[in-house]
C-alpha cells in the first residue's frame, strides 16, 4: 500500500497553485487589496457655501508660572513683564563687588524670538521688585513696587536663534550689594521690560536655560590678595505678568490671539447630499447616500480650511496649534456671546505651519458625530493652544467678506459603507 506521506508534498504544491489561482482572480486592477466584492475607496468633497454664523469672543486663562519660556513685551496694546527670583546670595553687608567688575556683573538671558526687525529695534530695561510674589499670582504685582536699576537701555541683537541667543545685561554692582528688600529678605527679584512696540521670548527655568545672575565678589574680611568668589545662579522662580484689555466681541470677524486670548465661533449647514457612493465612471458623481448609508460611512479626515487675512507672528517656520471644539448645545447666535469651556467638548489639536496663507483645523470626530447622527451641528469653537504663551495672533478671512478664493472651507474625506 502506498503511503500517504509520499503524496503530501504533491498535495501541498497543488493546494498552493489552487490558492494562487483563486487570489489572482480576486485581485483586479481597480482593487489591489484583493477584495472581490467591493471597489469602495475614500472620496473627498469640499464645501465653501454652507457657512452661516461666525464671530470672535474673549477666552480665559491664567499664567501658571510653569511655562517653558518667558514673555516680555509692549506690543499690540498689551504689556508683558518678566519676573525672575534669585536666592542664596551672599549675606548683605558681608561682601562687596570690587570696582571695575561691571563686565562680570550681569543678568544672562537666553532669547528665543524677537519682534520683526522691520518693526524697529528692541531695548531691554531691568527693574528690582520690592514685593513678595508667587509664580502663579504674578498678575498681582504692582508697578509701584518696581524700581528701574539699569543705567542704560540694553539693545537686543537683530537676529535671534530659535536655539537661544545669549545676552548679558549689565547690573549696577551697588544694586546687588544691597539686594535685600523689606518685603523679600531671602532673595532678589528682577523684572525685565522691553521698549514700546516690541517683544522678546526668553527661555524659562523649566527649559534648563533659564535666566542666570552672575557676579564676582569678595568678603569684607578677605585679604587684599584673596581670590574672588563668584555668585552664579539660575532663577529659582520665574513668570510673567500680562496687562491689557480683554479681547472684544466681534461680529463678522475672526480673530485668534494669544496674549489677550481671542477665540472664534462658527457654524455651517451640513449638506448631506455631498455624501455619495462610488461613481460608475471616472469623473462622475456617484449616487447620494441614503441616511442609513451615510450614518455607516467612515470619516477618514475632516478639516476646516481658513485663509489668513493678517498675521505678524506665525509663518512657515513658526508653527501654530489650533483646536476645534464641538459646541454641546444650541446657542442664541443673533449677537456674539462668550462661550464657556463647560459648553464645549474637546476636539483634536492641529500642529502645523502656514502654507500658501492658509491654516487648517482637524475636526474629524465632530463631522463623524454629525454624519452618524450622534450629535446635532451646533457649531465649532476654534482656539489657539498657545494662549498666554506667545505673541501670536491670526485674523482669518470671514465668510461674509472673503474674496472668492479666500472663503473658508469644510473639506471631508470619507469612505462609503461596503454594503
Amino acid at each position: 500500500m502506498t503511503s500517504i506521506r509520499k503524496f503530501s508534498p504533491i498535495l501541498m504544491i497543488a493546494l498552493g497553485l489552487v490558492s494562487a489561482l483563486v487570489l489572482s482572480g480576486c485581485i483586479q486592477k481597480k482593487n489591489p487589496t484583493g477584495n472581490n466584492w467591493s471597489d469602495v475607496r475614500p472620496l473627498t468633497y469640499t464645501d465653501d457655501s454652507s457657512f452661516y454664523a461666525g464671530f470672535s469672543f474673549p477666552g480665559s486663562g491664567s499664567v501658571l508660572g510653569s511655562e517653558p519660556y518667558l514673555l516680555c513685551g509692549n506690543y499690540g496694546g498689551t504689556e508683558v513683564v518678566s519676573f525672575m527670583r534669585f536666592t542664596a546670595l551672599p549675606a548683605e553687608g558681608d561682601f562687596y563687588i570690587p570696582g571695575g567688575y561691571q563686565d562680570s556683573t550681569y543678568l544672562e538671558l537666553s532669547l528665543l524670538k524677537r519682534s520683526p526687525l522691520d518693526e524697529g529695534s528692541i531695548d531691554l530695561q531691568v527693574y528690582k521688585l520690592d514685593q513678595s510674589w508667587a509664580a502663579d499670582s504674578t498678575s498681582l504685582i504692582l508697578d509701584a513696587n518696581l524700581t528701574q536699576i539699569t543705567l542704560e537701555a540694553f539693545p537686543v541683537p537683530d537676529t535671534v536663534s530659535t536655539q537661544g541667543t545669549i545676552v548679558k545685561i549689565p547690573i549696577p554692582p551697588a544694586e546687588l550689594e544691597n539686594w535685600r528688600s523689606p518685603s523679600d529678605t531671602l532673595g532678589i527679584t528682577l523684572a525685565v521690560k522691553t521698549s514700546a512696540g516690541s517683544y522678546v521670548e526668553i527661555d524659562a527655568a523649566e527649559s534648563g536655560k533659564g535666566p542666570r545672575l552672575v557676579f564676582k565678589y569678595r568678603n569684607n574680611d578677605d585679604a587684599a590678595d584673596a581670590a574672588d568668589s563668584e555668585y552664579q545662579q539660575r532663577t529659582t522662580r520665574d513668570s510673567y505678568r500680562i496687562v491689557g484689555d480683554a479681547a472684544p466681541l466681534l461680529a463678522d470677524s475672526w480673530v485668534i490671539s494669544n496674549t489677550m486670548p481671542s477665540r472664534i465661533y462658527l457654524n455651517f449647514v451640513m449638506d448631506y447630499d455631498n455624501f455619495r457612493g462610488m461613481p460608475e465612471d471616472e469623473g462622475e458623481l456617484g449616487p447620494v447616500l441614503s441616511e442609513e448609508q451615510r450614518k455607516r460611512a467612515t470619516i477618514n479626515l475632516a478639516e476646516l480650511v481658513f485663509y489668513v487675512k493678517e498675521s505678524h507672528y506665525y509663518s512657515a517656520s513658526t508653527p501654530y496649534q489650533l483646536r476645534g471644539d464641538k459646541v454641546r448645545d444650541s446657542l442664541d447666535i443673533s449677537v456674539p456671546v462668550v462661550i464657556e469651556d463647560a459648553q464645549l467638548a474637546t476636539g483634536l489639536t492641529t500642529l502645523a505651519v502656514l502654507r500658501a496663507d492658509s491654516v487648517v483645523v482637524n475636526i474629524t470626530p465632530l463631522i463623524q458625530a454629525y454624519s452618524s447622527g450622534d450629535s446635532a451641528p451646533w457649531g465649532v469653537v476654534v482656539r489657539s493652544m498657545q494662549e498666554l504663551r506667545n505673541f501670536g495672533w491670526l485674523e482669518l478671512w470671514h465668510f461674509t467678506d472673503a474674496p472668492a478664493d479666500k472663503k473658508p472651507k469644510l473639506r471631508v474625506t470619507y469612505t462609503p459603507p461596503f454594503l
